[in-house]
């Protein structure tokens, strides 16, 4: 079980910044459940930088089939305070690029 989760982070090319936190193998299909590794994140509006998380939710993305297997990945989305006084936007979600685009 072990080769074939390191295979398959492998094959996914997890992008710098994610890492796997959990993985599911079910007759449903596979699972993984990625986490952000960053401890800052940059406000869409404004570009400033944040480092206070207000919440963190999970998003699920159906993948593209995986040996045969419907792959789903589950992310915990942090959400953030924007700190910038002159910035309209007071939270903003974290980025999920490359995987998906923005959530609005």
């Amino acid at each position: 079980m072990g080769n074939v989760m390191h295979s398959l982070k492998t094959l996914l090319q997890l992008p710098c910044g994610w890492r796997c936190s959990r993985q599911i193998i079910s007759s449903d299909g596979i699972t993984l459940h990625l986490r952000g590794k960053r401890k800052t994140a940059q406000c869409p509006e404004c570009l400033k930088c944040s480092d206070s998380v207000h919440s963190c939710r999970q998003r699920r993305i159906q993948h593209l089939p995986c040996s045969g297997q419907t792959l789903w990945l589950v992310f915990s989305v942090r959400h953030w305070y924007c700190r910038n006084p002159a910035c309209s936007r007071k939270i903003f979600a974290g980025s999920l690029a490359p995987f998906a685009g923005s959530h609005l």
